[in-house]
């Protein structure tokens, strides 16, 4: 494997953030982490000196994305700066010609609905530029160890699929913030289709239902989500497959992610962005190419669940 150049926008731990780990995960896979993009200068001081110290690592710090790539010279850029700012710096990687690993959703700007158009506009400008440009989708990692408590699960249609999870944010962030995590599922499971009749039944302030129908080649795919407002880690999370259900827990203090299904006993979880990380650049050397409408898709059902949604 090629020893690529990582430059992560956002490597600091802020809330939910990953960049902290995905610097950790690229600089175990052998990739060299030669730059970091930050908000000022003493932010990146700070956050280079943290890596050094937490991770062994040095790296150059930015302030500027262009100015970064102009002189880090990357072969892969991470973003994992808020939300907000996504759109500007996936601009200004396509036009870099390096790869891309984003962070969920591919861009969301506030206040403004998503034009499609401009989803697949920008989606294409890596697919043109031969550049690979993949999300962080670490839960669909996690369905080998699933498969192994409910083996019999495997080779069934997937009927059901019921998801807990534990978002700091609230109100419709929290919508924004965790349904990507449950699209990527949907979208492993059943392969692309059409969100149909979302709805959500808030239970408590800090708790919110969101139910819909997912539509696709072979048939439908009934999808509940329960959103409990968790402002600390480790936060709730598990999942369900026709009523089969995981829920994690997390070991500390080497944080091992655990699965406990209906049997009572603990499986151990390989980390899945680590594992994410990794089948990255193994697509990035094997030359596989963006999937164009797996990215349009993910912003598209998005875009129909948050603004169908009354909350």
């Amino acid at each position: 494997m090629s020893v690529h150049r990582v430059l992560i926008v956002g490597a600091r731990r802020r809330n939910q953030g990953l960049g902290e780990f995905i610097a950790k995960y690229f600089h175990e896979q052998g990739a060299e982490v030669c730059g970091i993009v930050g908000t000022s200068s003493d932010s990146v001081e700070d956050t280079a000196r943290y890596l050094k110290q937490q991770y062994g690592f040095s790296t150059q710090g930015y302030t500027d994305l262009k100015s970064a790539i102009e002189q880090a010279k990357p072969t892969v850029v991470v973003i994992a700066s808020p939300t907000a700012v996504h759109r500007q710096h996936l601009e200004t990687v396509a036009k870099s010609g390096v790869s891309c690993l984003c962070e969920k959703p591919l861009f969301w700007d506030d206040g403004k609905p998503v034009d499609p158009k401009e989803v697949e506009r920008l989606v294409k400008r890596f697919c043109g530029a031969g550049q690979l440009l993949q999300l962080v989708t670490q839960w669909p990692e996690t369905l080998d160890e699933y498969y192994s408590l409910y083996p019999e699960v495997r080779d069934q249609p997937v009927e059901r699929f019921e998801m807990l999870l534990g978002p700091a944010s609230s109100g419709i962030n929290r919508v924004i913030d965790s349904l990507p995590h449950v699209l990527s599922m949907v979208h492993c499971l059943t392969g692309l289709g059409e969100v149909q009749n979302p709805r959500a039944a808030a239970k408590n302030p800090e708790h919110l239902t969101v139910s819909f129908d997912y539509r696709h080649a072979t048939g439908s795919l009934e999808v509940t989500v329960d959103l409990i407002q968790t402002p600390e880690s480790p936060r709730p999370a598990g999942y369900a497959l026709n009523g089969h259900a995981v829920r994690r827990s997390i070991q500390l203090p080497e944080y091992q992610m655990l699965f406990t299904g209906e049997s009572g006993k603990p499986v151990a979880v390989a980390d899945p962005l680590k594992k994410r990380v990794r089948n990255f650049l193994a697509d990035l050397e094997n030359g596989k190419p963006t999937d164009k409408q797996q990215l349009i898709a993910s912003m598209i059902d998005l875009k129909n669940l948050v603004e169908n949604l009354q909350i």
